[in-house]
């Protein structure tokens, strides 16, 4: 998270972003998580060094970055083919 907070500040916009620890959201099976909202994009495999990919095309040029983005059946579903299922 400290990433995320310095590309934030360099880009100008701690003023209007909050950033939140959290746990791994319900998304375990895919490692680091992080979702943007209002748009609820969620990213995946988050490493330190996608943090300025995320700041920089996303949260200021509007485009989510799509290397790192989680699949719509994945994410908050059962149905993940990531996720264990019960024996």
């Amino acid at each position: 998270m400290p990433q995320l907070q310095m590309f934030l500040k360099a880009a100008g916009l701690t003023d209007r972003i909050r950033i939140n620890k959290a746990g791994c959201l319900d998304q375990c099976e895919h490692g680091p998580t992080v979702v943007v909202y209002p748009e609820a994009v969620w990213y995946g495999h988050v490493q330190l060094e996608d943090a300025e990919a995320i700041v920089n095309e996303h949260l200021v040029g509007g485009r989510p970055v799509e290397r790192l983005r989680l699949a719509d059946e994945c994410v908050n579903t059962k149905s993940c083919p990531h996720r264990q299922q019960p024996a």
